[in-house]
């Protein structure tokens, strides 16, 4: 079995351990302890590694993981709206408040999926620090019957575009001769691209790179310690095709580690998320079921 070679000031499990109770209890605001995270280092079994070292690399990528607490979406949402209303302004030349809340009052907001899907699980965010009439927002199969000439879609995250593109082809009759507007928490180049083609102007929080990607060249998770980049995607892909053998590292290969109180994106590493094949996730993601099979409760959770 490989053996890896920790830098002498790579943190120990004990430092780790306590450096993520604290993180749960003042950063986070999560209901997790010591004991969830100890469930959770199970699942790294010495496959690859010598268990405690599989544990140590696991515990480092808890640690660069960035979660979304409820008050930090809302935060992000409020900046997020913000950067909607300069950009209304000087797309349309606003120039008082007044002109700027009759604009608002005459368009339509929306999500792009199924009402239980994350960019529908944001509206309710985003409406709260938008402090928009429940009147604003429609479904969007009902954008094509609106009188509004402008679509504001909301959503948390778009990495490829790959989804956001295929939902605005599949809908084109839809939002014909319409403004449209994709609001996004998190996006990346590549998506904007995607969807400036489509001549949607996308507006974001942040925009997400190769640095933010845990194994990537420019990884910021590895940048102290490149030599445990590596073994730490031997052990995430590793474990990752024992879990979800189709996105061993995520979805179109994420690589990411970050999530929402609501939900994890499926973009971020399996090993954080995955309940699958006896798997013991550190969070737990709310998968979409397009049927009532798929859907099937496994009532041993629950007990």
């Amino acid at each position: 079995m490989a053996h890896i070679d920790f830098p002498t000031d790579f943190p120990s499990l004990e430092t780790m351990m306590s450096v993520l109770k604290k993180v749960f209890e003042k950063s986070w605001k999560i209901d997790l302890d010591i004991e969830d995270i100890n469930i959770w280092l199970e699942n790294f079994n010495g496959k690859f590694f010598d268990v405690e070292q599989e544990r140590r690399l696991a515990l480092w990528l808890l640690c660069n993981f960035t979660y979304y607490n409820d008050a930090e979406i809302n935060h992000l949402c409020s900046i997020l709206f913000k950067k909607f209303v300069h950009a209304l302004m000087t797309d349309y030349e606003l120039t008082s408040s007044e002109e700027v809340e009759a604009c608002i009052g005459t368009l339509k907001f929306t999500s792009i999926g199924r009402p239980s899907e994350s960019g529908g699980l944001i509206l309710y965010h985003f409406r709260q620090e938008a402090r928009l009439s429940t009147d604003c927002f429609v479904f969007p199969t009902s954008i094509a019957a609106t009188k509004s000439d402008i679509i504001v879609c909301i959503d948390d995250v778009i990495m490829s575009g790959g989804t956001a593109q295929r939902f605005f082809y599949d809908n084109e009759e839809q939002f014909k001769n319409k403004k449209i507007y994709y609001l996004t928490i998190l996006t990346t180049n590549k998506a904007i691209s995607k969807l400036n083609d489509l001549n949607i102007q996308v507006i974001s929080c942040a925009v997400l790179d190769e640095r933010n990607r845990a194994f990537s060249e420019e990884s910021l998770c590895f940048f102290k310690y490149p030599d445990l980049k590596e073994p730490a995607k031997i052990m995430s892909e590793g474990y990752g095709k024992i879990i979800e053998p189709k996105k061993p590292l995520g979805h179109r290969d994420g690589q990411y580690c970050f999530g929402f109180s609501y939900n994890i994106p499926n973009n971020s590493l399996p090993i954080f998320w995955s309940s699958s094949n006896g798997w013991k996730p550190i969070f737990y993601r709310k998968e979409k079921y397009q049927n009532a099979k798929q859907a099937k409760r496994e009532y041993d959770f629950f007990i």
